[in-house]
């Protein structure tokens, strides 16, 4: 079989990288021939897989430049947003499609300016993509829930795989001595968060939980593991984090590791695994602490609930007492703290590569049965891809979109310096000195574009009104058709399976 896996990026450390990762192990062991296509090379990603990757633009796959894709049985499109390689997936014609849906972060979470449109556009277009699918693969059932409830998917093309966790490299062990030196915790009660420092994570919320814990564990310290930098959503988070953590007298007890290569050692660290994250389609970090020996807890707050089952504490979202309460309870009570563990252990098992690569096997298969057995390929436009009130739900999404972003006008916009003392002159020069530039020719030039934006919205919504008509005057005829053709294809199939078993009674006979 050949198969392709398409992605934003192949980061062997994250969560979908390690996914695509055990994909490609697994089609691997059973001989299909598979490639990975991505817009950037891949990184962290061990040598002998990333052999398979393809740096490829939207073009080179729309186009076919690509013989592998152009033949493939087998398209995977893993989603943690709409980035440009999903186009690709409007104009496939041949093989089965698998819509990987890892959730998207709510743009009201986000907590940021940065890349908040590419978040709400994401959002938006889950229901069209997921209309081009045979099937949706999603990790949890938080996921599919909120699929079902928020994108209107029907629940019976929804297959639910939880992610998997390298058991042998997260496992319970001593603490590294290297580690204790380098973030000086010999003597500490280290409560522990992996991940992003994205605002949805809430780490503002942790620091404050770490303000009460320390009145009643008064050595205990915040350790914070993962990208506190790489855009200026991560930095704007952190910098309010740490200055919430200034105000409350604990910015000594709140240590930030940045990105770290191995995320294993750091696990063992810590005497509690702490998160106060408003929205997780899963939670990774949550099967790692477990395996590793580390009791949780975490916000009562989307996936959590269903990662950790009976495995940890659940704290009340956005509550820093009720969150400290429960950490100061696992600090102080070692029974308690012994359960966790023993129960986490028990937990992270069910989330082994072998149990990810047994459900994998029977998605494929699904999603596959029909490519050598049927006649002709599945029409998807009879069965799901199209229908028209997802189309027309996800144009519209689209063009509030559009109309959101048509003014580009950074109308808000000061000069201003923040140096002492000159920073007003220098402010006073570059107003003077750029605004022959900026008012006669570029201001009006932008204004300009401004317009021609907006003329192009309302005339995508005037087009998108008469099609939405005409659709619906056609949808009853169209209805009809469709059904018939249905019926059609069932006879045909029938009569398939009515003359292979013909054909198998005379060759027995003979």
């Amino acid at each position: 079989m050949r198969l392709s896996l398409i992605n934003a990026n192949w980061v062997g450390a994250d969560a979908i990288g390690q996914c695509i990762s055990q994909q490609v192990r697994y089609s691997l062991r059973r001989g299909d021939l598979v490639q990975v296509y991505t817009p950037h090379p891949p990184h962290q990603v061990p040598a002998d897989l990333a052999n398979v990757a393809r740096v490829v633009t939207p073009q080179d796959l729309i186009g076919r430049r690509d013989a592998h894709f152009a033949q493939s049985d087998l398209y995977v499109y893993h989603y943690p947003s709409r980035h440009p390689l999903m186009e690709s997936m409007l104009t496939l014609e041949r093989g089965a499609v698998i819509f990987y849906y890892h959730n998207v972060t709510p743009p009201a979470l986000w907590n940021s300016d940065f890349e908040r449109e590419t978040l709400e556009r994401s959002v938006a277009s889950v229901s069209l993509l997921a209309a081009y699918a045979d099937l949706i693969v999603t990790d949890s059932e938080f996921n599919a829930d909120q699929l079902v409830r928020d994108h209107g998917i029907d629940r019976h093309r929804i297959r639910v795989l939880p992610l998997a966790v390298q058991l042998d490299r997260f496992a319970p062990g001593p603490k590294d001595p290297a580690l204790l030196k380098k973030f000086d915790l010999y003597g500490k009660r280290v409560i522990e968060f992996v991940g992003r420092m994205a605002g949805n994570k809430r780490i503002d919320v942790l620091i404050e939980a770490l303000s009460v814990v320390r009145q009643q564990v008064p050595n205990a310290v915040l350790l914070l593991v993962g990208d506190d930098g790489s855009n200026p959503a991560l930095i704007e988070t952190v910098a309010r984090a740490k200055a919430r953590a200034q105000e409350l007298g604990v910015e000594s007890a709140v240590i930030f590791t940045g990105v770290v290569d191995d995320q294993a050692p750091y696990y063992r660290l810590a005497d509690v695994y702490a998160t106060a994250s408003l929205h997780e389609g899963f939670g990774v970090p949550l099967i790692e602490a477990m395996a590793s020996g580390v009791p949780i807890v975490a916000s009562n707050a989307t996936a959590h609930p269903w990662t950790l089952g009976e495995a940890g504490l659940l704290a009340e979202p956005g509550n820093a007492t009720d969150l400290a309460r429960q950490i100061v309870r696992v600090l102080t009570d070692d029974t308690l703290h012994g359960e966790l563990v023993q129960r986490g252990l028990e937990r992270a098992r069910e989330f082994s590569l072998e149990a990810y690569e047994a459900g994998w096997e029977q998605i494929v298969a699904e999603a596959t049965a029909w490519l050598p057995d049927q006649l002709f390929p599945r029409m998807r436009a009879i069965s799901t891809r199209l229908p028209q009130q997802v189309e027309t739900q996800a144009e519209v999404s689209n063009l509030q979109w559009l109309s959101k972003t048509a003014d580009i006008m950074d109308r808000g916009y000061v000069v201003r310096s923040n140096l002492p003392l000159i920073g007003p002159l220098i402010a006073w020069v570059r107003r003077n000195l750029t605004s022959h530039l900026r008012e006669p020719y570029l201001d009006p030039a932008l204004e300009r574009q401004v317009a021609f934006n907006r003329e192009v919205v309302q005339t995508l919504q005037r087009v998108l009104a008469r099609s939405s008509e005409e659709a619906a005057a056609l949808e009853p005829n169209v209805a009809a058709r469709l059904a018939d053709l249905e019926t059609q294809l069932e006879e045909l199939q029938q009569q398939v399976a009515a003359l292979r078993r013909t054909l198998s009674d005379s060759q027995r006979k003979e």
